[in-house]
Protein backbone atom coordinates (compact mmCIF):
# COMPACT_ATOMS: atom_id res chain seq x y z
CA UNK A 1 0.00 0.00 0.00
CA UNK A 2 1.34 3.44 -0.90
CA UNK A 3 1.72 6.03 1.57
CA UNK A 4 1.49 8.86 -0.81
CA UNK A 5 -0.15 11.93 0.52
CA UNK A 6 -3.55 12.32 -1.14
CA UNK A 7 -4.70 15.45 -2.95
CA UNK A 8 -8.51 15.31 -2.61
CA UNK A 9 -10.81 17.26 -5.29
CA UNK A 10 -13.97 19.68 -4.74
CA UNK A 11 -16.57 17.29 -5.77
CA UNK A 12 -19.76 18.81 -4.16
CA UNK A 13 -21.23 22.28 -3.44
CA UNK A 14 -24.37 22.31 -0.65
CA UNK A 15 -27.12 24.76 -0.69
CA UNK A 16 -29.75 25.44 1.63
CA UNK A 17 -32.73 26.63 -0.31
CA UNK A 18 -36.34 27.69 0.73
CA UNK A 19 -38.16 25.79 -2.39
CA UNK A 20 -36.44 22.90 -3.60
CA UNK A 21 -38.51 22.93 -6.55
CA UNK A 22 -38.16 26.26 -7.92
CA UNK A 23 -34.19 26.54 -7.17
CA UNK A 24 -33.74 22.84 -9.12
CA UNK A 25 -35.68 23.95 -12.13
CA UNK A 26 -33.51 27.44 -11.85
CA UNK A 27 -30.20 25.37 -12.48
CA UNK A 28 -31.49 22.74 -14.63
CA UNK A 29 -33.82 24.98 -17.12
CA UNK A 30 -31.61 28.08 -17.18
CA UNK A 31 -28.19 26.11 -16.63
CA UNK A 32 -28.79 23.20 -18.34
CA UNK A 33 -28.00 21.18 -15.04
CA UNK A 34 -28.81 17.09 -15.29
CA UNK A 35 -30.93 15.66 -12.43
CA UNK A 36 -29.00 13.42 -10.68
CA UNK A 37 -32.19 12.23 -7.57
CA UNK A 38 -32.38 12.79 -4.36
CA UNK A 39 -32.58 11.60 -0.62
CA UNK A 40 -35.34 12.41 1.86
CA UNK A 41 -35.06 9.22 4.67
CA UNK A 42 -31.53 9.54 4.73
CA UNK A 43 -31.49 13.46 5.29
CA UNK A 44 -34.09 13.36 7.78
CA UNK A 45 -32.62 10.64 9.95
CA UNK A 46 -30.37 10.77 13.42
CA UNK A 47 -27.59 10.38 10.83
CA UNK A 48 -27.82 13.92 9.01
CA UNK A 49 -28.72 15.66 12.43
CA UNK A 50 -25.65 14.60 14.30
CA UNK A 51 -23.56 14.69 10.92
CA UNK A 52 -24.90 18.19 10.43
CA UNK A 53 -25.08 19.85 13.80
CA UNK A 54 -28.21 20.83 13.75
CA UNK A 55 -30.38 18.52 16.53
CA UNK A 56 -33.86 17.12 15.19
CA UNK A 57 -33.12 18.47 11.86
CA UNK A 58 -35.12 16.76 8.98
CA UNK A 59 -34.66 17.89 5.21
CA UNK A 60 -35.28 16.58 1.56
CA UNK A 61 -31.94 16.90 -0.64
CA UNK A 62 -31.68 16.87 -4.69
CA UNK A 63 -28.67 16.44 -6.48
CA UNK A 64 -27.64 17.99 -10.33
CA UNK A 65 -24.51 17.70 -12.07
CA UNK A 66 -22.97 19.40 -14.98
CA UNK A 67 -20.03 18.03 -16.83
CA UNK A 68 -17.77 17.44 -14.16
CA UNK A 69 -16.95 14.12 -13.98
CA UNK A 70 -17.38 13.70 -10.11
CA UNK A 71 -19.13 16.45 -8.94
CA UNK A 72 -22.49 17.16 -7.83
CA UNK A 73 -24.70 20.50 -6.39
CA UNK A 74 -26.78 18.92 -3.84
CA UNK A 75 -29.71 21.29 -2.35
CA UNK A 76 -31.16 21.07 0.69
CA UNK A 77 -34.77 22.03 1.55
CA UNK A 78 -34.86 21.86 5.28
CA UNK A 79 -38.47 21.20 7.31
CA UNK A 80 -36.40 21.51 10.85
CA UNK A 81 -35.22 23.53 11.67
CA UNK A 82 -36.99 26.43 9.38
CA UNK A 83 -33.91 28.23 7.34
CA UNK A 84 -33.89 31.60 8.18
CA UNK A 85 -33.68 33.68 5.12
CA UNK A 86 -30.60 35.18 3.71
CA UNK A 87 -30.24 38.93 4.83
CA UNK A 88 -31.83 41.20 2.34
CA UNK A 89 -28.52 43.47 2.47
CA UNK A 90 -26.37 40.49 1.68
CA UNK A 91 -23.05 41.35 -0.21
CA UNK A 92 -20.75 38.77 -1.63
CA UNK A 93 -17.97 39.95 0.73
CA UNK A 94 -19.70 39.22 3.57
CA UNK A 95 -18.12 36.19 5.72
CA UNK A 96 -19.65 32.85 4.55
CA UNK A 97 -19.52 30.63 0.56
CA UNK A 98 -20.91 33.68 -1.51
CA UNK A 99 -20.52 32.80 -5.08
CA UNK A 100 -19.58 29.85 -7.58
CA UNK A 101 -18.60 30.24 -11.32
CA UNK A 102 -19.74 28.10 -14.25
CA UNK A 103 -18.15 27.74 -17.53
CA UNK A 104 -21.01 27.28 -20.37
CA UNK A 105 -20.67 26.09 -23.74
CA UNK A 106 -23.36 28.96 -25.19
CA UNK A 107 -22.97 32.30 -23.04
CA UNK A 108 -25.89 33.93 -25.03
CA UNK A 109 -28.35 31.10 -24.79
CA UNK A 110 -27.25 30.41 -20.90
CA UNK A 111 -28.54 34.42 -20.72
CA UNK A 112 -31.39 33.83 -22.38
CA UNK A 113 -32.30 30.93 -20.70
CA UNK A 114 -31.64 32.73 -17.51
CA UNK A 115 -33.94 35.18 -18.32
CA UNK A 116 -36.92 33.35 -18.69
CA UNK A 117 -36.23 31.69 -15.43
CA UNK A 118 -36.29 35.44 -14.03
CA UNK A 119 -32.52 36.40 -13.43
CA UNK A 120 -30.80 38.80 -15.65
CA UNK A 121 -27.47 40.40 -14.35
CA UNK A 122 -27.08 42.06 -11.96
CA UNK A 123 -24.28 44.79 -13.85
CA UNK A 124 -23.33 44.99 -17.31
CA UNK A 125 -21.91 41.84 -19.15
CA UNK A 126 -17.84 42.33 -19.17
CA UNK A 127 -15.19 41.26 -21.41
CA UNK A 128 -14.47 40.81 -25.23
CA UNK A 129 -16.56 38.14 -27.00
CA UNK A 130 -15.53 34.94 -26.19
CA UNK A 131 -14.70 36.33 -22.59
CA UNK A 132 -17.62 37.37 -21.88
CA UNK A 133 -18.90 37.46 -18.10
CA UNK A 134 -22.04 38.08 -16.18
CA UNK A 135 -23.15 37.68 -12.50
CA UNK A 136 -27.20 36.62 -11.43
CA UNK A 137 -28.50 36.05 -8.79
CA UNK A 138 -30.27 32.46 -8.07
CA UNK A 139 -33.88 31.89 -6.17
CA UNK A 140 -31.63 31.94 -2.94
CA UNK A 141 -30.05 35.31 -3.35
CA UNK A 142 -26.60 33.57 -4.45
CA UNK A 143 -24.35 35.28 -6.29
CA UNK A 144 -23.49 32.90 -9.75
CA UNK A 145 -20.89 33.76 -12.14
CA UNK A 146 -21.25 32.75 -16.03
CA UNK A 147 -18.47 32.70 -17.60
CA UNK A 148 -17.97 32.25 -21.40
CA UNK A 149 -14.19 31.46 -21.15
CA UNK A 150 -13.19 28.28 -19.26
CA UNK A 151 -10.41 28.97 -16.93
CA UNK A 152 -9.68 25.09 -16.74
CA UNK A 153 -9.82 23.88 -20.11
CA UNK A 154 -7.74 20.95 -19.70
CA UNK A 155 -10.97 20.07 -17.55
CA UNK A 156 -13.02 19.30 -20.72
CA UNK A 157 -10.80 16.22 -21.43
CA UNK A 158 -12.40 13.87 -18.89
CA UNK A 159 -15.59 15.52 -18.58
CA UNK A 160 -19.16 13.92 -19.23
CA UNK A 161 -20.54 14.93 -23.22
CA UNK A 162 -24.46 16.55 -23.17
CA UNK A 163 -24.38 19.04 -21.01
CA UNK A 164 -23.84 22.36 -21.15
CA UNK A 165 -22.01 23.49 -17.94
CA UNK A 166 -19.51 22.97 -15.91
CA UNK A 167 -18.53 24.08 -12.48
CA UNK A 168 -15.12 25.82 -12.30
CA UNK A 169 -15.18 27.80 -9.10
CA UNK A 170 -16.58 28.51 -5.61
CA UNK A 171 -15.51 31.39 -3.73
CA UNK A 172 -15.18 31.83 0.54
CA UNK A 173 -15.21 35.58 2.17
CA UNK A 174 -13.35 35.49 4.09
CA UNK A 175 -12.35 37.78 7.32
CA UNK A 176 -8.97 36.46 7.77
CA UNK A 177 -6.58 35.53 4.76
CA UNK A 178 -4.17 33.66 5.89
CA UNK A 179 -6.13 31.54 8.18
CA UNK A 180 -8.16 30.42 5.47
CA UNK A 181 -5.30 29.83 3.32
CA UNK A 182 -4.16 27.38 6.30
CA UNK A 183 -7.11 25.72 6.74
CA UNK A 184 -7.69 24.98 2.93
CA UNK A 185 -4.12 23.94 2.67
CA UNK A 186 -4.49 21.09 5.08
CA UNK A 187 -7.58 20.13 3.41
CA UNK A 188 -5.94 20.15 0.13
CA UNK A 189 -2.40 19.37 1.47
CA UNK A 190 -1.15 21.79 -1.35
CA UNK A 191 -1.18 25.60 -0.66
CA UNK A 192 -3.17 28.38 -3.53
CA UNK A 193 -1.57 28.57 -6.76
CA UNK A 194 -0.69 31.11 -9.06
CA UNK A 195 -3.97 31.15 -11.07
CA UNK A 196 -6.07 34.74 -11.62
CA UNK A 197 -9.21 33.72 -11.62
CA UNK A 198 -10.64 37.48 -11.61
CA UNK A 199 -8.90 40.78 -12.08
CA UNK A 200 -10.49 44.03 -9.96
CA UNK A 201 -12.68 45.36 -12.74
CA UNK A 202 -15.29 41.64 -12.52
CA UNK A 203 -16.02 43.45 -8.54
CA UNK A 204 -18.79 45.10 -10.72
CA UNK A 205 -20.27 42.20 -11.76
CA UNK A 206 -21.47 41.29 -8.36
CA UNK A 207 -21.97 44.97 -7.16
CA UNK A 208 -19.05 45.96 -5.76
CA UNK A 209 -17.06 48.29 -8.33
CA UNK A 210 -14.26 49.39 -6.74
CA UNK A 211 -13.40 46.83 -3.79
CA UNK A 212 -10.43 46.22 -2.55
CA UNK A 213 -9.14 42.81 -1.46
CA UNK A 214 -6.76 40.03 -1.52
CA UNK A 215 -7.22 36.61 -2.98
CA UNK A 216 -5.70 33.12 -3.45
CA UNK A 217 -6.58 30.18 -5.29
CA UNK A 218 -6.66 26.37 -4.83
CA UNK A 219 -7.29 24.06 -7.71
CA UNK A 220 -8.86 21.62 -6.14
CA UNK A 221 -9.78 18.70 -9.30
CA UNK A 222 -11.43 20.88 -11.86
CA UNK A 223 -12.89 23.30 -9.67
CA UNK A 224 -11.38 26.21 -8.02
CA UNK A 225 -11.75 27.37 -4.91
CA UNK A 226 -11.03 31.18 -4.52
CA UNK A 227 -10.22 32.49 -1.02
CA UNK A 228 -11.02 36.22 -0.66
CA UNK A 229 -10.54 38.88 2.39
CA UNK A 230 -11.86 42.13 1.57
CA UNK A 231 -10.80 45.25 2.72
CA UNK A 232 -12.71 48.01 0.99
CA UNK A 233 -15.57 47.56 2.10
CA UNK A 234 -14.93 45.24 4.68
CA UNK A 235 -17.28 42.11 5.15
CA UNK A 236 -20.20 41.61 7.96
CA UNK A 237 -19.88 38.35 9.89
CA UNK A 238 -21.95 35.72 10.03
CA UNK A 239 -25.61 36.61 11.33
CA UNK A 240 -26.47 36.34 14.53
CA UNK A 241 -27.21 32.80 15.39
CA UNK A 242 -25.72 31.37 12.04
CA UNK A 243 -26.41 27.74 11.10
CA UNK A 244 -25.51 25.90 8.24
CA UNK A 245 -29.20 25.35 7.52
CA UNK A 246 -29.74 29.44 6.68
CA UNK A 247 -30.27 30.34 2.86
CA UNK A 248 -27.32 29.92 0.87
CA UNK A 249 -24.12 28.06 0.26
CA UNK A 250 -24.09 25.61 3.28
CA UNK A 251 -20.88 24.03 2.71
CA UNK A 252 -18.60 22.62 0.05
CA UNK A 253 -17.33 18.61 -0.19
CA UNK A 254 -13.82 17.40 -1.15
CA UNK A 255 -14.32 13.27 -1.92
CA UNK A 256 -11.73 10.34 -1.91
CA UNK A 257 -12.58 7.06 -3.28
CA UNK A 258 -11.39 5.17 -0.42
CA UNK A 259 -11.79 4.83 3.24
CA UNK A 260 -7.71 5.00 3.64
CA UNK A 261 -7.60 8.54 1.94
CA UNK A 262 -10.71 10.04 3.38
CA UNK A 263 -9.46 9.58 7.09
CA UNK A 264 -5.98 10.77 5.69
CA UNK A 265 -8.34 14.24 4.89
CA UNK A 266 -9.38 14.31 7.82
CA UNK A 267 -6.77 14.02 10.10
CA UNK A 268 -4.95 16.55 8.82
CA UNK A 269 -7.85 18.83 9.47
CA UNK A 270 -8.52 17.92 12.50
CA UNK A 271 -4.51 18.70 13.19
CA UNK A 272 -4.66 21.51 12.05
CA UNK A 273 -7.65 22.56 14.20
CA UNK A 274 -11.12 21.58 12.62
CA UNK A 275 -13.71 20.10 14.29
CA UNK A 276 -16.43 17.45 13.23
CA UNK A 277 -19.66 17.94 14.57
CA UNK A 278 -20.17 14.13 14.97
CA UNK A 279 -17.73 11.05 14.37
CA UNK A 280 -17.07 10.12 10.55
CA UNK A 281 -19.66 7.71 9.74
CA UNK A 282 -19.20 4.77 7.43
CA UNK A 283 -21.25 2.65 5.29
CA UNK A 284 -19.60 -0.48 3.64
CA UNK A 285 -18.45 1.67 0.55
CA UNK A 286 -19.12 5.46 1.52
CA UNK A 287 -18.71 7.56 4.61
CA UNK A 288 -19.17 11.41 5.61
CA UNK A 289 -17.94 13.85 8.06
CA UNK A 290 -18.34 17.76 8.46
CA UNK A 291 -16.01 19.50 10.05
CA UNK A 292 -15.67 23.67 10.41
CA UNK A 293 -12.79 25.62 11.33
CA UNK A 294 -12.60 28.52 14.30
CA UNK A 295 -13.64 30.86 11.70
CA UNK A 296 -16.88 28.71 11.35
CA UNK A 297 -16.54 27.49 7.58
CA UNK A 298 -18.17 24.14 7.20
CA UNK A 299 -16.09 21.54 5.09
CA UNK A 300 -17.14 18.44 4.34
CA UNK A 301 -15.53 15.06 3.66
CA UNK A 302 -16.89 11.75 1.88
CA UNK A 303 -15.54 8.83 0.05
CA UNK A 304 -17.09 6.45 -2.01
CA UNK A 305 -16.53 3.35 -3.94
CA UNK A 306 -16.78 3.83 -7.49
CA UNK A 307 -20.17 2.15 -9.07
CA UNK A 308 -23.34 1.59 -7.65
CA UNK A 309 -22.79 4.96 -4.63
CA UNK A 310 -22.19 7.80 -7.04
CA UNK A 311 -25.77 6.47 -8.78
CA UNK A 312 -27.14 5.97 -5.36
CA UNK A 313 -25.74 9.13 -4.22
CA UNK A 314 -26.36 11.73 -6.70
CA UNK A 315 -23.19 11.91 -8.83
CA UNK A 316 -24.52 10.24 -12.11
CA UNK A 317 -27.78 11.84 -14.20
CA UNK A 318 -30.91 10.33 -13.41
CA UNK A 319 -34.69 10.41 -14.94
CA UNK A 320 -36.22 13.24 -13.35
CA UNK A 321 -39.02 11.31 -11.69
CA UNK A 322 -36.50 9.27 -9.44
CA UNK A 323 -36.52 11.48 -6.69
CA UNK A 324 -38.39 11.43 -3.32
CA UNK A 325 -40.32 14.97 -3.13
CA UNK A 326 -40.03 17.31 -0.63
CA UNK A 327 -43.73 17.00 0.57
CA UNK A 328 -46.34 14.53 0.00
CA UNK A 329 -49.64 16.43 -0.44
CA UNK A 330 -50.29 18.97 -3.48
CA UNK A 331 -53.68 21.47 -3.82
CA UNK A 332 -53.83 23.79 -6.79
CA UNK A 333 -57.09 25.77 -7.38
CA UNK A 334 -57.70 28.50 -10.05
CA UNK A 335 -60.16 31.30 -9.31
CA UNK A 336 -61.09 34.07 -11.85
CA UNK A 337 -61.60 37.50 -10.33
CA UNK A 338 -63.28 40.39 -11.87
CA UNK A 339 -60.61 43.04 -11.19
CA UNK A 340 -57.62 43.94 -12.51
CA UNK A 341 -54.50 42.50 -11.40
CA UNK A 342 -52.97 45.64 -9.96
CA UNK A 343 -55.76 45.80 -7.43
CA UNK A 344 -55.82 42.44 -6.88
CA UNK A 345 -52.33 42.43 -6.38
CA UNK A 346 -52.66 45.16 -3.58
CA UNK A 347 -54.94 43.30 -2.05
CA UNK A 348 -53.10 40.21 -1.48
CA UNK A 349 -50.21 42.78 -0.27
CA UNK A 350 -52.59 44.26 2.26
CA UNK A 351 -51.53 41.31 5.11
CA UNK A 352 -53.85 42.58 8.17
CA UNK A 353 -56.62 43.08 5.73
CA UNK A 354 -56.27 39.42 5.30
CA UNK A 355 -59.25 38.24 7.58
CA UNK A 356 -61.64 39.63 5.21
CA UNK A 357 -61.17 36.86 2.92
CA UNK A 358 -58.47 34.31 3.66
CA UNK A 359 -61.21 32.36 6.84
CA UNK A 360 -58.87 33.55 9.65
CA UNK A 361 -60.68 36.09 11.84
CA UNK A 362 -57.32 38.06 12.64
CA UNK A 363 -54.37 38.59 10.94
CA UNK A 364 -51.36 40.63 11.88
CA UNK A 365 -48.02 41.72 10.78
CA UNK A 366 -45.26 41.09 13.48
CA UNK A 367 -42.56 41.76 10.93
CA UNK A 368 -42.01 44.16 8.40
CA UNK A 369 -39.73 43.29 5.17
CA UNK A 370 -36.78 45.16 4.71
CA UNK A 371 -36.85 48.01 2.49
CA UNK A 372 -36.00 47.71 -1.07
CA UNK A 373 -37.48 43.35 -0.61
CA UNK A 374 -40.76 43.82 -2.20
CA UNK A 375 -42.22 42.36 0.63
CA UNK A 376 -39.90 39.38 1.26
CA UNK A 377 -39.12 38.57 4.76
CA UNK A 378 -42.50 39.80 6.21
CA UNK A 379 -43.70 37.96 8.65
CA UNK A 380 -47.82 37.16 9.80
CA UNK A 381 -49.59 35.54 12.20
CA UNK A 382 -53.14 34.42 11.28
CA UNK A 383 -55.50 33.29 14.19
CA UNK A 384 -58.84 31.98 13.93
CA UNK A 385 -61.09 28.92 14.40
CA UNK A 386 -58.09 26.90 12.80
CA UNK A 387 -55.83 27.89 15.49
CA UNK A 388 -52.72 30.02 15.14
CA UNK A 389 -50.37 30.21 12.13
CA UNK A 390 -47.24 32.51 11.45
CA UNK A 391 -46.53 32.66 8.06
CA UNK A 392 -43.14 34.50 6.17
CA UNK A 393 -43.53 35.64 2.74
CA UNK A 394 -40.31 34.30 1.16
CA UNK A 395 -40.70 35.45 -2.82
CA UNK A 396 -42.47 38.20 -4.71
CA UNK A 397 -42.44 38.74 -8.03
CA UNK A 398 -44.73 42.00 -7.99
CA UNK A 399 -47.61 41.54 -10.13
CA UNK A 400 -47.02 38.10 -10.74
CA UNK A 401 -46.22 35.53 -7.91
CA UNK A 402 -46.38 35.71 -4.05
CA UNK A 403 -44.75 32.49 -2.39
CA UNK A 404 -44.87 32.35 1.80
CA UNK A 405 -44.59 29.26 3.85
CA UNK A 406 -45.60 28.29 7.39
CA UNK A 407 -42.71 28.77 10.04
CA UNK A 408 -45.18 27.97 13.35
CA UNK A 409 -48.58 27.10 14.45
CA UNK A 410 -51.10 24.46 14.24
CA UNK A 411 -52.58 22.59 11.87
CA UNK A 412 -50.40 22.93 9.48
CA UNK A 413 -47.01 21.33 9.17
CA UNK A 414 -44.77 22.36 6.90
CA UNK A 415 -47.05 24.34 4.89
CA UNK A 416 -46.10 26.21 1.39
CA UNK A 417 -47.63 27.86 -0.82
CA UNK A 418 -47.62 30.32 -4.07
CA UNK A 419 -50.42 32.29 -5.19
CA UNK A 420 -49.96 33.23 -8.96
CA UNK A 421 -52.02 35.55 -11.37
CA UNK A 422 -52.35 36.13 -14.45
CA UNK A 423 -54.29 38.49 -16.73
CA UNK A 424 -56.82 36.86 -19.13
Amino acid sequence: MSDATYHPPLNQIAFSVVDVRRTEAWFREGLGFLPAGGATALMSSPIASRTQGLPGAASCAWWLVGRNPWFQLELFEFRRPVARLMPADFRPCDTGFTRIGVHVADFDAALASLARVGSRPIAPVAGERGRRRACVRNPDGVYVEILEDDPLPQAAATERGGCPVAVRSVTMSTPDLDASVAYLTAVNANGPEPIELHEPEHEALWGLAGAACKRAVFRSGDVLVEVVQYTAPEGRPWPPGYRICDQGILNIAYGARSRRDHDQVVERMRAFGARPNWRPFHLPNSGVVYLSDALGFSVEVLWMARGLPDRLFGFEPRPLHRRPQPDDQHVEARVRVGAPVGRVWDVLCDHEAMSEWAGFDRVVVTRAAPEGTHGVGTERVLSGSLGVVAEQIVGVEPLRSLRYRAIEGAPFHYHRGEIRLREV
